[in-house]
């Protein structure tokens, strides 16, 4: 049984006109905003680092119909202040990166499958 993709597709190559070039590229900044992002995600960060780590990821997420993770992004985005509450920051976080590892695995399946249709073609 196949899982639920992480990535709405269909809306995906309605925003990009189906551009393959123009996907390519917005998975290639999503995975550098990832690398360079996600350090503020951590449960001991500062509610600045976090908020605004949350923040641009969840631009990030949209950018590639990411939805899921996009929604871990914005609950994470509020737990600032009198709203983190004890654990709350581990839960989402854990959501957070289970996504991040699953949309890794399909952005490198998609650009295999482009690569092998480059090569038939």
């Amino acid at each position: 049984m196949q899982s639920e993709s992480e990535i709405d597709f269909a809306t995906l190559s309605h925003n990009t006109g189906g551009d393959e070039d123009l996907i390519a590229e917005l998975f290639e900044l999503f995975t550098h905003q990832v690398e360079m992002w996600s350090r503020g995600l951590y449960v001991d960060a500062d509610d600045d680092t976090w908020s605004s780590s949350a923040h641009t990821l969840k631009g990030s997420a949209n950018a590639i119909a990411a939805t899921k993770l996009s929604t871990y992004l914005e609950k994470a985005e509020l737990l600032c202040g009198e709203n983190n509450r004890d654990g709350a920051r581990d839960v989402v976080l854990s959501h957070i990166e289970t996504c991040f590892d699953q949309l890794n695995i399909e952005i490198q399946r998609w650009q295999y499958r482009r690569k092998i249709n480059a090569i038939k073609s």
